[in-house]
């Protein structure tokens, strides 16, 4: 992959909380965004037609051997992304298409890649423009880029109609206060666009309920991937959820007790209101301690905060994660309850490309921390 605006060729670009890429090297945002502005010429058209040529070639290759067909997706693939990021409207259809039906990035999850095609799709069905703009300042297209937007808009609502496990445990998602809301929304632009839809169509298929503690449980579990795992995460907790959180154990016989310690650590404050953070954070390293504090446990329930140095990382060393623990944890963890304020809690899980995302030449952890908590916290009042 090659990054549009440094032109740096990309192993893997930093792949936000949110489900959004950035190039790791100018750190710029490498994902359409409804305001981006669709351009349609004979260099990306070209890239386009070879793009949807092997994948033709891919579908109709079934005699060959497994290496050669998925050459043929994978070559398929890296034409449309390359195309997309010329900003062509097909291409950013067809890489939501991608992967909402898992043909890239095979070791993502289902509910990784669910998030990455909404952000496509969503794009593309809700962008501003109508047309693509002529240098007369005229706009061609308007009719072709109609349809496109309706059918990533019928995309959505079918992707809707039950969404991952892990996204529809967050309850809400992008902004919205719920599916419900969200699903609306999409069916209004169906019809704005001059669509159809049988009400049963797009129904909601059945619904989920999920408690925190296996938010935070699969959340802490992933603190010792050896691939990828998180830095950084709050989650607010009944008193049972914390409970719940901190005496069971999988299958395998995981427990996240056991797992307390150096360089995994949790700090722990008592409920009182998102708006006024009052509570005293305490931070506990090991599971005697925490175990204590669950006997006597607050009845309004708990947030907690969690830092890990444990597992995969491929862009902050230990000591930069254990100084970025230290930023925020200063004057009594302001920039915690920073973030429980803006109520980024439960669905918001950051890793190290969150943060490696602020860094520059000279900045401290400090000055980058304080970069990621005013652009985290500002996320909420755009919303």
């Amino acid at each position: 992959m090659k990054c549009g605006f440094c032109q740096t060729t990309i192993d893997r670009p930093l792949e936000l909380y949110d489900g959004r890429w950035c190039c790791p090297n100018c750190k710029k945002d490498i994902f359409p965004d409804t305001d981006s502005e669709f351009v349609i010429d004979a260099l990306n058209q070209e890239l386009f037609v070879r793009s949807q040529e092997y994948y033709f070639k891919w579908l109709t290759s079934k005699d060959e051997d497994k290496k050669t067909r998925f050459r043929f997706l994978d070559k398929a693939v890296s034409l449309c992304c390359e195309c997309a990021f010329r900003s062509h409207p097909r291409a950013l259809m067809r890489m939501g298409y991608y992967y909402e039906n898992g043909y890239i990035d095979f070791n993502k999850s289902q509910a990784e890649r669910w998030i990455v095609a909404y952000f496509y799709y969503k794009a593309v069905c809700f962008n501003v423009h109508r047309g693509i703009e002529t240098p007369s300042g005229s706009e061609d297209y308007i009719d072709e880029i109609t349809q496109i937007k309706l059918e990533c808009a019928k995309r959505l609502a079918n992707m809707l109609k039950k969404p991952p496990r892990e996204v529809a445990a967050k309850g809400s998602f992008d902004g919205y206060v719920d599916f419900d809301a969200m699903r609306q929304v999409v069916l209004d632009k169906i019809k704005e666009l001059g669509g159809e839809y049988d009400e049963g169509e797009f129904a909601l298929v059945g619904k989920h309920e999920y408690d925190n503690a296996d938010i935070a449980f699969a959340a802490l579990r992933s603190c010792f991937d050896e691939e990828r795992a998180p830095v950084f995460g709050i989650f607010k907790l009944s008193c049972n959820e914390a409970k719940k959180l901190f005496v069971e154990q999988d299958n395998k016989g995981f427990s996240i007790l056991e797992k307390i310690g150096r360089d995994t650590k949790l700090k722990i404050a008592e409920i009182y209101d998102d708006k006024e953070i009052q509570g005293k954070f305490y931070e506990f390293k090991n599971s005697d301690a925490i175990i204590s504090f669950m006997e006597n446990c607050p009845q309004k329930g708990i947030y907690i905060c969690f830092f890990n140095s444990e597992g995969g990382h491929k862009y902050l060393k230990k000591r930069q994660i254990n100084a970025f623990a230290k930023s925020m944890s200063q004057n009594n963890n302001a920039y915690i309850k920073q973030l429980i304020a803006a109520q980024k809690y439960n669905s918001s899980v950051f890793y190290d490309d969150d943060i490696y995302r602020y860094t520059e030449k000279h900045i401290t952890m400090d000055g980058i921390t304080q970069k990621f908590i005013a652009e985290i916290s500002e996320e909420e009042k755009n919303n």
